[in-house]
């Protein structure tokens, strides 16, 4: 019964991000249609790429809620360590919002927000930013709940932090240093070499904005989790009646 109603909440939370994913992909199809600029032609790319760790961690999932064996196992072990290396991408669409501004003249005689191109552009970005950081925070719950399985509740929350720590650097991995997911098996030490360089300079922002992206994901964890623990209460309540 309760595995019946997890699968129907699943599926009605998937459902709500795929419709408002294609709501955001068709405003920018609009906007490159009417402007007949190539504006948001990446979308479509990041947007899958943020899609990736939430059905990998949906994966994990129902793997390990059947009979767990040594190849169940391996396998876990195997897709976690890839859904780590692509959680970032999910918290990347969060930087989007920069290019609401991209193809705007700020020192023209009009002002850009009284130009509906403007809302046009902001409602997209923010639309994709709040769907990413959702399934970068679903993501991370659902591997959450598999670690309280696992090992104690501090332990599990020390590891979702340095989890969410990680997404956070890897935002800014992407975002500045341009580097992809792939990159880290191709390239790790030129990564590692820009990370060091950036720290170093002393004028970089890197300390700063993954402290900021974290706790952007700390306290929308904390939100989902308190609706989470409240649900579960209330349908232990209406199960003992």
């Amino acid at each position: 019964m309760n595995n019946n109603k997890t699968a129907v909440e699943d599926l009605r939370l998937i459902s709500v991000l795929v419709l408002a994913t294609l709501c955001c992909l068709g405003l920018a199809h609009y906007l490159r249609v009417q402007s007949d600029k190539n504006m948001f032609n990446f979308l479509s790319w990041d947007v899958f790429l943020a899609w990736v760790p939430f059905i990998l961690s949906t994966i994990i999932r129902y793997i390990s809620s059947k009979k767990i064996t040594k190849l169940s196992l391996i396998g876990i072990g195997l897709l976690s360590v890839v859904w780590l290396f692509f959680l970032p991408n999910s918290a990347y669409l969060f930087t989007e919002i920069i290019h609401s501004f991209r193809y705007l003249d700020a020192q023209g005689e009009a002002r850009f927000w009284f130009q509906m191109d403007f809302w046009y552009s902001l409602t997209v970005t923010f639309g994709v930013a709040i769907i990413g950081l959702f399934l970068s925070i679903c993501s991370i719950h659902q591997v959450h709940r598999l670690l309280n399985r696992m090992m104690s509740r501090v332990s599990s929350m020390l590891i979702i932090a340095v989890i969410i720590l990680l997404s956070s650097l890897g935002v800014y991995i992407g975002r500045f240093n341009r580097w992809n997911s792939w990159d880290l098996l191709s390239q790790p030490e030129q990564i590692l070499r820009d990370l060091m360089t950036d720290i170093s300079s002393g004028r970089g922002i890197l300390i700063e904005f993954v402290a900021i992206l974290f706790t952007i994901q700390v306290f929308g964890y904390v939100i989902i989790g308190l609706l989470t623990a409240r649900s579960s209460k209330q349908e232990e309540r209406s199960n003992n009646h």
